[in-house]
């Protein structure tokens, strides 16, 4: 067995540097093709991967990875954003390192990439991508998109008036009242990213203003989008403040009686969001992880699913907008993580709702 294992990393040793030697007398395109051998080569040599990340997006890139790399043996772990983040932080402040890639919400990627834990990754796909693929500070790159907008259930507000932007909170009539529902910043990374956008957009008066008037219709705090669009189907609570495709998407297409709304203003655009280890140890199957989730083939089936896509050429999930030619509201996401405990708090004064 001994031997046979000698062998084996022989010829993956052989194979990597045939294909690189090429490299140099290769034609660009023929040179690309010859990149991708060698990486493929290496990360099969490696033979395996970790990967942290999106309860959702993460099993479907990995079912179609181990479909296309067989030799590669796939490990994940996937859940809560900031819990994956800060097992990540604890294995590396063990100097254990076990995580090769992170797919999940990007304030944590950027977290993770502004702590220096992230090796700076560019993707070969990179050319590939739409503008909203690529964050301006580079590091890493966004893997697929969600747009959060308003959300209602149209048969209970059929006969009531519904929010044409966030300002319409400010003084909200009175048949919203018991209707609304939002979640936690504290805890969702896409409810951050919708609250700093307002506090960002609209100042921390008139946003503040947006938020009491949300609060004073006696909206409510739910632990999720998830457990949102629970009662948006139901009309237990009809009129969301706002929620996510990912978490609405699904239900629309099994008939519930919701419809999403883009605000006047803008809805938000957020991201999961892929960074690679620092201390990788298996750096180059994180690379070929990293690069597949970018290909038109992996892109397709995230559109499939549900999510928006980052590369051109592929459609937009069935019966959601086009996330490019949607207007969204401006969020520097980095400053509002530096801003981070400035803007819950403002939050919480606002709506009179603890996010601890």
């Amino acid at each position: 067995m001994t031997s046979t294992k000698t062998r084996r990393g022989v010829l993956h040793g052989l194979a990597t540097a045939t294909a690189l030697a090429l490299l140099a007398a290769l034609p660009v395109t023929q040179s690309a093709r010859a990149a991708d051998a060698a990486l493929i080569a290496a990360a099969e040599k490696e033979g395996q991967i970790v990967v942290y990340g999106d309860p959702f997006t993460v099993p479907l890139l990995l079912k179609a990875f181990s479909a296309k790399y067989p030799k590669i043996k796939v490990t994940s772990a996937t859940g809560d954003g900031w819990q994956i983040y800060n097992r990540f932080v604890a294995e590396n402040a063990a100097n254990r390192p076990l995580m090769d890639v992170m797919y999940q919400a990007e304030d944590t990627v950027i977290t993770a990439k502004t702590s220096g834990y992230l090796a700076n990754f560019t993707s070969s796909e990179a050319g590939s991508l739409t503008k909203l693929g690529l964050p301006a500070g580079g590091g890493y790159v966004r893997g697929n998109g969600n747009l959060i907008m308003f959300a209602y259930n149209h048969e209970a507000m059929a006969k009531k008036p519904l929010p044409k932007d966030w300002t319409d909170y400010i003084n909200p009539p009175a048949e919203w009242e018991g209707l609304g529902a939002m979640s936690n910043p504290g805890s969702s990374s896409a409810t951050f990213a919708t609250v700093a956008a307002l506090y960002q957009t609209f100042g921390a008066e008139k946003g503040g203003a947006i938020l009491k008037g949300f609060r004073s219709a006696k909206g409510e705090l739910n632990p999720s989008m998830g457990v949102m669009a629970t009662k948006l189907q139901t009309g237990e609570r009809p009129l969301d403040f706002f929620n996510i495709t990912t978490a609405v998407s699904g239900i629309i297409a099994k008939g519930a009686p919701v419809t999403m709304a883009v605000p006047a203003s803008g809805g938000v655009a957020q991201f999961n969001a892929i960074g690679i280890s620092a201390k990788a140890p298996n750096p180059n199957a994180a690379r070929l992880l990293a690069d597949f989730a970018l290909t038109a083939e992996m892109q397709t089936v995230f559109s499939e699913a549900g999510v928006y896509p980052v590369r051109t050429g592929v459609a937009s999930p069935k019966g959601l907008p086009v996330l490019t030619e949607v207007k969204l509201m401006d969020l520097d996401l980095e400053k509002a993580l530096k801003d981070r405990e400035t803007i819950l708090n403002w939050w919480a004064t606002s709506t009179g709702f603890s996010y601890r």
